[in-house]
């Protein structure tokens, strides 16, 4: 992959993050994934109490991205991204030393605050180094170099014998140092200016007022507009899926079947392998289709996986479903943003898109309502009940998309990229 275009190559710190996108998720892809594996295995825990810890973690990431962002403004983007990166470390060394639920359920949390500070800091971070006509390609080279990590890390982690250990968290942590290293390095030799600081008193009083008057405006942008109330809503069960399906298959195949995080590590790489190689096609698909027909679509390619993951008996069964289930996923991701782009006024566009990450809340839903059916009833129960999720949610986008004039129209150009999620 080459970082350049026709006109200048891109700078030395946009490569950096660029890169990082992989290191991180390659880090990423060898822990979280199999966390669900390491809390049964080692720590013997209950499947209701795994999703709970798993899925918890949305709310503190949902948190942090929210006003991280901001915070970055004040703060400086070079040093949030350093003390997130620490913050990582740190958790990942916690979660290798956790001998407890308590203990893991409190260094999984403060993964998911530092990871969700550095996701929207990196992102302003390269934004402020590039002008806007440079920026959606750029973007689109962190989308392709986070997915190359997620497809080679769950194969890697498998076939080396870290999937579900306790030594696979160290092993993260020293990627997230390499990467920490790097990264100070770079920031030291680039100028302040595009670093975002502003150290300013003034500017500080000016900016927390603003973050809570932000928190204050979504609040009440959720209350009046139905619409969007409602897209939330479709967006959280779709979410709920989506979301967390590592987790829901890593309890599933962790027990009771052979081989099960050999054939985990395969069926997570599928995914982003998927991701990558499907993207352009998913995208022409979605350019000529207005966006409920591509959520409609995409819902339903959901569905169908969950239920090939619900009857799968074998690793291709696992690996096809997957597939499936990954096309789905690339067909909805745009097309709820563009829905949500089209209904923001101007001058709120901001908060609009903020009040959309509260749909994250279905990643802890999705592996709660997991565990408690995979521990009443069975992995194919689990899966059937989690995918009707995204069933309800294409019926409520049906039903909205109605009410919301200009949805006849293709999705725009930029907003085709889908954003990563953990998986």
């Amino acid at each position: 992959m080459t970082f350049t275009t026709t006109a200048t190559p891109l700078p030395v710190l946009a490569r950096v993050l660029i890169a990082g996108a992989a290191i991180m998720s390659l880090a990423n892809s060898v822990t979280i994934p199999f966390l669900a594996v390491f809390l049964r295995r080692d720590l013997d825990l209950e499947p209701g109490l795994i999703g709970f810890i798993i899925g918890s973690s949305v709310f503190f990431s949902i948190f942090a991205g929210f006003v991280g962002g901001s915070l970055s403004d004040v703060l400086g983007r070079a040093r949030l991204l350093l003390v997130s990166l620490f913050g990582v470390i740190g958790s990942f060394i916690g979660l290798h030393f956790s001998d407890g639920a308590t203990t893991v359920f409190v260094f999984n949390a403060t993964l998911a605050l530092s990871s969700g500070v550095f996701a929207p800091v990196g992102k302003a971070l390269l934004g402020d180094l590039l002008p806007p006509e440079r920026r959606a390609k750029t973007f689109s080279y962190q989308y392709v170099a986070t997915n190359i990590g997620y497809a080679a890390g769950p194969v890697a982690g498998t076939a080396v014998g870290l999937a579900g250990g306790r030594l696979a968290f160290l092993v993260g942590a020293l990627g997230y140092g390499i990467y920490l290293i790097g990264l100070a390095v770079v920031l030291l030799l680039t100028p302040a200016a595009t670093t975002g600081a502003t150290d300013t008193g003034g500017a500080q009083k000016q900016h927390f007022g603003s973050v809570l008057r932000g928190l204050a405006g979504s609040a009440r942008i959720v209350a009046v507009d139905r619409r969007l109330l409602f897209l939330i809503l479709a967006g959280l069960l779709l979410e709920a899926v989506h979301g967390r399906i590592s987790s829901l298959l890593a309890q599933h195949l962790s027990v009771g079947v052979v081989n099960g995080v050999t054939i985990l590590g395969y069926v997570l790489a599928t995914n982003a392998t998927t991701v990558v190689v499907l993207q352009v096609f998913a995208s022409r698909f979605t350019e000529k289709r207005n966006p409920v027909t591509s959520i409609t679509v995409g819902g339903l390619l959901t569905v169908a996986g969950m239920v090939g993951f619900a009857v799968a008996d074998g690793i291709w069964q696992f690996v096809a479903a997957m597939v499936v289930f990954s096309l789905g996923e690339i067909l909805i991701y745009p097309a709820e943003f563009a829905i949500i782009d089209r209904i923001a006024p101007e001058d709120n566009r901001g908060a609009y898109f903020g009040a959309q990450t509260f749909a994250q809340i279905g990643v802890f839903i999705g592996p709660l309502t997991g565990g408690l059916l995979l521990g009443a009833y069975g992995g194919a129960t689990m899966f059937l009940g989690v995918g009707s999720f995204a069933l309800a949610g294409v019926v409520i986008y049906l039903l909205v998309g109605r009410r919301i004039p200009g949805l006849a129209a293709p999705v725009p150009d930029r907003v085709l990229s889908p954003s990563n999620t953990e998986r």
